[in-house]
């Protein structure tokens, strides 16, 4: 039996370490690279940008057989950019282009060739590893606005126009392809916080009880290494140390712990969703992937369980 839990004395310890080290605060989807990684500001197009480029926010990896392979990383204007920052920068340079390029009608029109030149790499490659999911998405995305004659302008009015804009948002999100095929709705939320935070403030959010936890792979292989979320089943801790392929009970398992953790670790801390994953999203550098973790240069290294070579679930989703 898999057997996957949040640590309640972690819970405590970080939720007290994430107050005190002041690292852990919303970003706004612009600052850091405006132009390059993101759009400008105040331009047209940007919302309609958002909206399908948080829907793509997956599968950033490479497998070799059964085993996690690596990083995608690929070349694009001149840097070498690594998975989500590719896909922020194709989908950029695509805008910048063309502000109408992800209006729905315009996507809807697009051939399947059209749509992979969005994503070619400096070296005329599409390197994306999910190509056919990101494709099947883009097609059911555009058809559902399409044929609601609808767009993510008039989705966002009606979210901002209601009770509660958030809990509204997030609801409307959960029937549009690409958002509506994850119940824990980490790209639904991952696009409530960039609406929220941009320079724009496209999204006024009057309930933030409403915030639910955003959970990538990234945040998982935090969780199970700082020790916030304990497996207690040896075949999967072996597995998840191996870095090979897991069932999806095994990965719904990990998941779900780590949601339960990150929901808790937000209501003890009393930080956003936004601060809470702008904190684990950054420390990604610093406990990577495929180097050793750097952990004189983390803020909670101290509190830390310091599980190094537990990884996150190996596992094909378009969710994260």
């Amino acid at each position: 039996m898999t057997t996957v839990r949040a640590d309640n004395l972690q819970l405590d310890a970080f939720a007290d370490g994430l107050r005190r080290t002041g690292d852990a605060r919303p970003f706004d989807f612009c600052s850091l690279s405006e132009g390059f990684l993101y759009p400008e500001r105040a331009r047209p197009g940007v919302l309609d940008y958002f909206f399908f480029a948080c829907a793509h926010q997956f599968g950033f990896w490479t497998l070799a057989g059964n085993r996690w392979a690596g990083p995608m990383v690929a070349p694009l204007d001149g840097r070498n950019l690594k998975g989500s920052d590719f896909l922020w920068r194709a989908c950029t340079r695509a805008w910048q282009r063309n502000p109408d390029s992800f209006v729905p009608i315009a996507l809807d029109a697009m051939t399947d060739a059209g749509l992979n030149t969005l994503f070619q790499s400096d070296a005329d490659i599409n390197p994306l590893p999910m190509w056919r999911d990101h494709l099947a998405l883009t097609r059911g995305y555009a058809r559902w606005f399409v044929a609601r004659a609808l767009t993510p302008t008039d989705v966002l009015r009606c979210a901002q126009a209601a009770p509660k804009p958030l809990a509204a948002l997030l609801a409307a999100l959960a029937e549009i392809p690409g958002y509506a095929e994850d119940p824990l709705q980490k790209k639904a939320m991952l696009l409530a916080i960039v609406l929220e935070n941009r320079p724009e403030h496209f999204l006024q959010v009057t309930d933030p009880e409403s915030a639910v936890p955003i959970i990538d792979y990234h945040l998982q292989r935090s969780a199970l290494r700082t020790g916030l979320v304990r497996v207690e089943n040896p075949a999967l801790l072996a597995k998840l140390e191996s870095r090979v392929t897991v069932t999806a009970a095994e990965e719904g398992a990990v998941r779900a712990a780590t949601y339960d953790a990150i929901q808790q670790l937000m209501a003890r801390s009393g930080l956003s969703a936004a601060a809470v994953d702008w904190f684990f999203f950054r420390n990604r550098t610093r406990c990577p992937e495929t180097t050793e973790p750097d952990c004189s240069a983390c803020p909670v290294q101290a509190i830390c369980a310091k599980a190094t070579r537990l990884f996150q679930p190996v596992f094909r989703t378009t969710a994260y």
